[in-house]
């Protein structure tokens, strides 16, 4: 008698092994295209730590008060970036792991978009924010992105003198737009993966968190 469970009703289907196998290809490939992405800043990192080696004042690294507020400065301008770019649709978490998600993205997609440091240029803060009239929240993003701006240049000149000092200002400022790109990457690949992967991401960010904490205590050492 045709028929599946004891009220008679049509039987729950069941997983078959070619599903199961298409279930685990499928997130072993969305697995390598984020190990990509991740490779990518980790890559960079080491390039621009190699070629800063011959440029940055030979103690540079050694000035906490100047590496430290080149950082913040890019932190806070890249969140500013992020701010300005997107409206709160691409963070709303019940619309995050929809098909309709905008975080619903190839790798390419993402490296095209997301990812591509073109689209967060100065442009980015001068038009409307997200398409929308600048609210109060961006306007105090902009007002400490301006301070700390301020005393990133103004910081180098009470370590060093004439050209040297001028030097480690514009190297700071470059420093400052690496870790704002950075801090962009970072945000749009957690909330990629968090649609790619869903729980798996948290062990992701794990490992990620470990290894930058690691790499932070080395950055630009000579």
């Amino acid at each position: 008698m045709p028929g599946g469970g004891d009220g008679g009703g049509p039987a729950t289907p069941r997983p078959t092994a070619m599903s199961v196998i298409a279930g685990l290809v499928a997130l072993s490939r969305a697995a390598l295209d984020v190990a990509l992405v991740v490779a990518l800043p980790i890559v960079a990192v080491k390039l621009a730590v190699r070629i800063s080696r011959n440029l940055l004042p030979h103690d540079f690294s050694e000035v906490p008060l100047v590496t430290g507020l080149a950082k913040l400065l890019g932190v806070t301008l890249g969140i500013a970036l992020i701010y300005a770019r997107y409206d709160r649709r691409y963070f709303d978490p019940h619309a995050l792991f929809i098909p309709e998600s905008p975080w619903n993205l190839s790798l390419w997609q993402f490296l095209a978009d997301r990812a591509n440091p073109l689209n967060y240029g100065i442009g980015t803060l001068v038009d409307n924010p997200a398409g929308h009239v600048a609210n109060a929240t961006f306007l105090v993003l902009m007002s400490i992105v301006a301070a700390l701006l301020a005393a990133a240049v103004a910081a180098p000149f009470l370590f060093w003198r004439g050209a040297m000092a001028r030097r480690a200002a514009l190297l700071g400022l470059a420093l400052a737009v690496f870790v704002a790109y950075l801090t962009i990457y970072g945000i749009c690949l957690l909330l990629w993966s968090l649609y790619l992967l869903n729980f798996w991401t948290i062990a992701l960010a794990a490992v990620m968190f470990q290894y930058y904490r690691g790499r932070a205590k080395h950055a630009l050492r000579p």
